[in-house]
């Protein structure tokens, strides 16, 4: 059965207050690594019992602790360093698809020709339905999953039919057979159709056919870096050997440290394994940013933004010029009293006298400004200078 998702994007506002990250558990890798975290102190627990009370000898000289700690320092910033790569590129990425995707409505919205009305409104919103489509398809893709099965993506692309491999009409699709196939790149292959059907009927010029050819060809681009990120993992032998690595440096300190610190060995134990294993922790979760992992990108949260602006965009008509620009509100020549309107009526001569004075008045009030800034820093050098006088004297 397809994995739920919720359909309400994290919030995030950097302007807002936030818990402080010390006292944060949600978010935080702490439920992973307690429990490794546990084990390890509970062998230097018993260290320090059989070596404080016991009086077996199990220490080991500390020497071992700087020679494997650089080692296991370096391994970790290697670890850590190339897993935010991936996820930052991640992120850099689904904002390069954003972009295409609103350069591609903007042109199919707007520069598309209407000549048959209902007709091409209707293979607008249909064009632009696969926008949507491929966004949320790339998301379960990118998440290993038949994005067909899901709700979130079955009313955008159910009118599509493909004779590729690997692809039937929903209602032939069975539910309990696995299909993996690309679906985002099938889905622009009609996104092409369409682009190619608009510049054949002459209701695309060939500049705005460019353009959305170039946008296509940017959703093609960013799928392929995707599946390079998900299909090119960190070796296996470096993350298999830097995990067996951690763990013998943490098991390895109780027997370094017992003899020098004793009892407070435990506490230093479970504070040097919380910190290692925590890093160790965190790059192997934003290693592959696309899950559901609580720091991996907010894939569903994009795509409902992307919905949000698609649906406002199609829900009106494309910007008419004389409704924005010949309305009683536009006053053209700043604090001028004379509107667009009024402004059509007069000659081109009069319009350039009026950008004039405009220009004219904004360049004196800037002029004012400034001089009121060097004024009011004068002044303020003055009193810092008459106080150090009068501290003087």
């Amino acid at each position: 059965m397809p994995k739920k998702h919720s359909s309400v994007p994290k919030l995030y506002n950097p302007y807002s207050y936030h818990r402080p990250h010390l006292i944060r558990w949600r978010g935080s890798v702490i439920p992973k690594v307690l429990p490794s975290t546990i084990v390890v102190t509970l062998v230097s627990v018993i260290v320090c019992i059989v070596n404080l009370e016991a009086k077996i000898k199990l220490s080991i000289p500390s020497t071992f602790i700087p020679v494997l700690g650089f080692v296991v320092g370096l391994l970790l910033t290697y670890r850590t360093n190339t897993a935010y790569d991936r996820y930052w590129e991640g992120r850099r990425l689904w904002s390069t698809m954003v972009v295409a995707i609103r350069n591609l409505t903007r042109n199919i919205w707007v520069n598309v020709k209407e000549n048959d009305g209902t007709s091409d409104l209707v293979e607008k919103i249909t064009a632009i339905n696969l926008l949507l489509g491929f966004a949320v398809a790339t998301k379960h893709y990118l998440r290993e999953e038949d994005g067909i099965l899901y709700e979130d993506l079955k009313p955008l692309i159910s009118n599509i039919k493909s004779d590729l491999p690997g692809f039937e009409p929903l209602e032939e699709q069975n539910s309990s057979s696995e299909v993996n196939h690309n679906l985002p790149l099938e889905i622009t292959l009609y996104l092409s159709s369409y682009i190619d059907n608009k510049r054949q009927n002459n209701k695309a010029d060939v500049p705005t056919t460019n353009s959305m050819y170039g946008a296509l060809n940017t959703l093609i681009d960013c799928l392929t870096q995707f599946e390079r990120i998900l299909r090119s993992p960190i070796p296996l032998a470096y993350s298999i050997h830097l995990s067996q690595t951690v763990w013998i440096y943490c098991l390895s300190l109780p027997f370094q440290l017992v003899d020098g610190l004793k009892y407070i060995t435990i506490p230093i134990v479970f504070l040097a394994t919380f910190i290692l294993m925590g890093i160790l922790q965190i790059g192997g979760e934003i290693e592959n940013p696309f899950g559901y992992d609580e720091n991996d990108l907010d894939l569903d949260g994009f795509c409902d933004t992307i919905k949000h602006e698609l649906n406002t965009i199609t829900a009106r008509q494309k910007p008419k010029v004389d409704d924005w620009v010949y309305n009683s509100d536009n006053h053209p020549f700043g604090k001028e009293e004379i509107t667009a309107s009024e402004a059509r009526k007069l000659s081109i001569d009069e319009v350039r006298t009026l950008l004039t004075k405009e220009g004219e008045r904004t360049s004196i009030e800037n002029n004012n400004n400034f001089r009121e800034v060097i004024i009011e820093e004068k002044d303020e050098n003055e009193n810092e200078n008459l106080d150090v006088t009068v501290k003087m004297n």
